[in-house]
């Protein structure tokens, strides 16, 4: 499935970004999220989405807020958490 981000920006290696494909997750990329995020929410959140989108969690982080509220929301739905 295919994103168009509200507001496109360059990653940090400078790659222009306006839309992002989303994957569905596997039991086994859940399971890493939570050993790097040590239980921590926020962490959870920009892993997991991270993941989904195929970014590093870096990249997420020059992402405007508004389009990472739209797949942070994507993700806690697969999590059942939403």
């Amino acid at each position: 499935m295919e994103v168009t981000l509200q507001y496109p920006f360059t990653t940090a290696a400078g790659q222009p970004l306006a839309s992002v494909s989303l994957r569905r997750l596997k039991v086994r990329d859940i399971k890493a999220i939570n050993q790097q995020a040590n239980s921590d929410p926020a962490q959870i959140e920009l892993l997991g989405v991270a993941r989904m989108v195929g970014l590093l969690p870096e990249d997420l982080e020059e992402m405007d807020a508004a389009d990472y509220q739209t797949l942070k929301t994507r993700f806690l739905d697969i999590l059942g958490i939403a």
